[in-house]
C-alpha cells in the first residue's frame, strides 16, 4: 500500500471511531499522530524542518565562533517551530461530516517545521526563513536536533547553494 492510500486508511479508520464515540478533538488528532509517528511499517519523516529563520541562523553561526572548542553547538532558545498550527489542521480533518478525501496530501503540505528562535513561535508563519533540504536532519525527536560542527557546515554549503 503506498503511504496516501495507508494514511487515508489510518484516518478513515480514526475519523470513524471518532465519530462513534463522540471523542474530542484533540483525542482524535493526536491519536492520528501518535499512531504514524509510532508505527514501524510509517517510513514518513513527520515535522520535517524546511527552514531556518535568520534570527537562528545568526544566534547558531555566533554560537559557532564563541564556542570554538565544543564539537556541539549549543541549541537552547531554538525551537522547532510549525508552520501550520496543529490544531487547526486537526479540525481540517476531523470537524466534518465526512472524511477529507486525499487526507494524505492536506496533512503533508501542512507537517513542516522551521528552527526559529523561542520567541519566533507564534509568529513564524509570517516570518521570512530561509529554505533547508529536510534531508539535512533527517527524522528527529519533536525536539531541536543536535547541530555538530559537521551539520552546521552542511547547512552552511546548503544556505549557500540556494543564495547563490
Amino acid at each position: 500500500m503506498d503511504k496516501a492510500a495507508y494514511f487515508q486508511s489510518v484516518y478513515e479508520a480514526q475519523f470513524a471511531l471518532g465519530k462513534k464515540t463522540g471523542a474530542c478533538l484533540s483525542a482524535q488528532y493526536l491519536a492520528l499522530e501518535a499512531f504514524l509517528q509510532r508505527s514501524p511499517d510509517w517510513h514518513y519523516h513527520w515535522w520535517p524542518i524546511v527552514g531556518i529563520t535568520p534570527k537562528a541562523w545568526f544566534i547558531l553561526q555566533t554560537r559557532a565562533a564563541v564556542e570554538t572548542r565544543r564539537r556541539m553547538i549549543p541549541t537552547h532558545g531554538l525551537i522547532r517551530a510549525h508552520l501550520y498550527d496543529r490544531v487547526e489542521r486537526g479540525r481540517e480533518l476531523f470537524e466534518r461530516a465526512s472524511p477529507l478525501p486525499d487526507a494524505w496530501y492536506f496533512y503533508e503540505a501542512r507537517d513542516a517545521a522551521v528552527l526559529a528562535l523561542t520567541e519566533e513561535r507564534d509568529k513564524v508563519a509570517t516570518v521570512p526563513w530561509l529554505a533547508l533540504d529536510p534531508e539535512c536532519f533527517g527524522q528527529q525527536t519533536s525536539g531541536v536536533p543536535t547541530i555538530t560542527r559537521k551539520r552546521l557546515t552542511a547547512l552552511q554549503a546548503t544556505l549557500n547553494q540556494k543564495a547563490a
